[in-house]
């Protein structure tokens, strides 16, 4: 599965440089399920913004893919699909 920030891309489109975005990923590896699942809500729903009329900060959707890669990890890929499903829809 490819991570969100591929070492041989130059391109910068994640928006984050590769050890911020690894900082973050340990991050979500040391939380509990419970914590996990707040965490990937905030970030669906941040990455859904449209705060400007060029787009959304691309930060918010790397640490949204983020969350997802950690989910599919952990095996439990529900704790993302949930959050897609409810707290996306909202984001305006």
């Amino acid at each position: 599965m490819a991570r969100a920030t591929d070492p041989g891309d130059t391109s910068g489109r994640w928006g984050m440089e590769p050890g911020r975005l690894d900082t973050f990923r340990n991050y979500l590896e040391s939380l509990p399920a419970e914590l996990l699942e707040s965490v990937t809500e905030d970030y669906v729903w941040l990455a859904g913004l449209r705060l400007d009329r060029d787009g959304h900060p691309t930060d918010f959707v790397a640490r949204r893919e983020a969350c997802r890669e950690e989910c599919v990890r952990r095996g439990t890929p529900e704790l993302y699909d949930f959050a897609a499903d409810t707290v996306s829809p909202f984001a305006a």
